[in-house]
């Protein structure tokens, strides 16, 4: 089964990480058209008051995480269609 999540942040990487729990046969590949593979963007406002000083504390799951749970990270990249029974080409 391959299972193609587009959108990674905190909902993204939650949803591969399940994919994840229910099938450990799966290819599960996450589509993230910025750079962050997983961000807590609901604690951004802390950041920028200064209480969680370094922007990394703002991960939910780093590209090494989700390697380590066998799943693709494809970061960088915008989702224009989609297309049923297609083929992801990367």
């Amino acid at each position: 089964m391959n299972i193609v999540i587009i959108g990674g942040v905190a909902g993204g990487a939650s949803a591969a990480a399940r994919a994840r729990r229910h099938s450990e046969s799966a290819t599960i590949t996450v589509i993230e058209r910025g750079y962050d593979v997983s961000f807590a963007n609901c604690g951004l406002p802390y950041h920028l008051g200064g209480e969680i000083p370094d922007r990394d504390d703002l991960a939910v799951q780093t590209p090494e995480s989700l390697t380590a749970l066998l799943i693709l990270q494809n970061n960088g990249f915008e989702a224009h269609s989609i297309i049923e029974g297609a083929h992801l080409q990367l």
